[in-house]
């Protein structure tokens, strides 16, 4: 049984995962932004440690970080699912800059903090994995139509953060990957428009944090393992 952190459990994508997770035996730490967590059901949250983060908030993380710590011993897997699409900043006539920077915050500053503050119980787990959810949108190589300022900026940001640390941390034996799950079905992500629905992408998304081998670390992967250009 692996012991696996969720950020970003209390909708849409992050529940699912939690949900899955929980399916397959592993101990989950499910760690919604509120406390409320709208999504997560209430049988898949009798079923995990739920543990409040906001990865927005240094203070949190480090709260967040310490209760966790009291109650596992180590952590297998730690997916950072959180993330924002700041919709204000879609066109560069309608830039929000401070609701770019709240995506700079939450999309990449806040898995670095994450990793850091949980870094101690990744070290005693048997796996040392780590996977963030981003998107094809911060692929500069990829980047065909322009506009979403702040949600491809913070991506790109996220994506160039998964690369350190796979360098950084796979000294120490550590799978480090960067995961797009696809255009989903979730508030998020574009509600009935998506073509994916969260199920399916919820179990790509876990096949690939789990089994993706040192020679991927660092990577952005696809659905199905492709492996997407920066």
């Amino acid at each position: 049984m692996a012991t696996v952190v969720i950020t970003g459990a209390g909708r849409g994508m992050g529940a699912e995962l939690c949900r899955q997770a929980v399916a397959a035996g592993d101990r989950v730490v499910a760690c919604p932004r509120t406390e409320d967590a709208p999504e997560l059901d209430r049988e898949t949250r009798a079923r995990c440690l739920v543990v409040r983060m906001d990865v927005a908030d240094e203070a949190g993380i480090t709260r967040a970080a310490a209760d966790i710590a009291a109650q596992v011993e180590s952590v297998d897997v730690l997916i950072h699912n959180a993330g924002v699409y700041p919709r204000e900043s879609v066109s560069f006539d309608r830039l929000d800059p401070e609701g770019i920077m709240r995506a700079f915050r939450v999309n990449a500053v806040g898995p670095l903090r994450v990793t850091g503050a949980l870094l101690p119980l990744l070290r005693r787990g048997r796996e040392r994995r780590v996977a963030a959810l981003t998107s094809r949108m911060g692929s500069i190589d990829d980047n065909r139509s322009g506009g979403s300022y702040g949600y491809r900026l913070s991506k790109a940001a996220l994506n160039m953060a998964v690369r350190n640390l796979a360098h950084e941390l796979g000294r120490e034996g550590f799978v480090v990957v960067a995961i797009h799950p696809g255009w989903v079905r979730t508030r998020m992500g574009g509600g009935d428009r998506a073509p994916l629905a969260v199920d399916g992408a919820a179990a790509e998304v876990l096949r690939l944090a789990r089994t993706a081998d040192a020679a991927l670390s660092g990577a952005m992967l696809g659905p199905g393992g492709e492996r997407i250009p920066w």
